[in-house]
């Protein structure tokens, strides 16, 4: 599971860094692909398949690939040589795109987030609420679990059957004993 917190933390600090590019930094950056950040190994490994049912996560994943696709293209012009204007505002484009995907992944995240907690709330509640009331009527959480008409003749029948066995049993060794002290 990923930490949606580290991973909120993680794209202001991709966004900062881009930024940074954009004034001039003298190191060469590489930005792993949508496939190989964090974010998207949890993505593909597990997040689309586990939250399938929350809308969000479709919506992080298509923020996610908008994302890397301007960054890539930020990253591709600090990298490369930087001859043209023209290529210049075209690169200030892509980063306010990153900068704007950036903050729907991290809105993403939060309603995400958001409703994975829901979801664990509410099965809790509701397993509290359910211990509360096979607590306060045992007889009813019984019949939930068993069944209504099931449990009266079991019931019945068990009790009987419990006193056959054992009234056969006394009679078995009553039996057994006579023998013995026959012998």
């Amino acid at each position: 599971m990923i930490d949606i917190t580290i991973a909120r933390i993680t794209h202001v600090e991709w966004v900062h860094q881009l930024e940074m590019i954009l004034q001039n930094s003298t190191t060469t950056v590489e930005l792993p692909s949508y496939h190989d950040c964090e974010l998207g190994i949890w993505l593909y490994g597990e997040g689309l398949r586990v939250y399938k049912e929350i809308p969000e996560i479709e919506l992080l994943e298509k923020s996610h690939k908008v994302f890397h696709i301007a960054a890539d293209s930020v990253v591709a012009w600090h990298n490369g040589p930087k001859f043209s204007s023209q290529k210049a505002a075209q690169v200030q484009l892509d980063f306010n795109d990153a900068l704007e995907m950036s903050k729907e992944i991290v809105y993403h995240l939060t309603m995400l987030e958001f409703k994975i907690l829901q979801k664990y709330q509410e099965s809790q509640e509701s397993s509290v609420s359910g211990l509360k009331n096979m607590i306060s009527n045992p007889w009813q959480a019984l019949k939930s679990v068993i069944g209504e008409k099931t449990v009266r003749l079991n019931v019945a029948k068990v009790s009987l059957d419990l006193l056959k066995r054992d009234i056969e049993k006394n009679h078995v060794r009553d039996f057994y004993s006579a023998e013995d002290a026959k012998r």
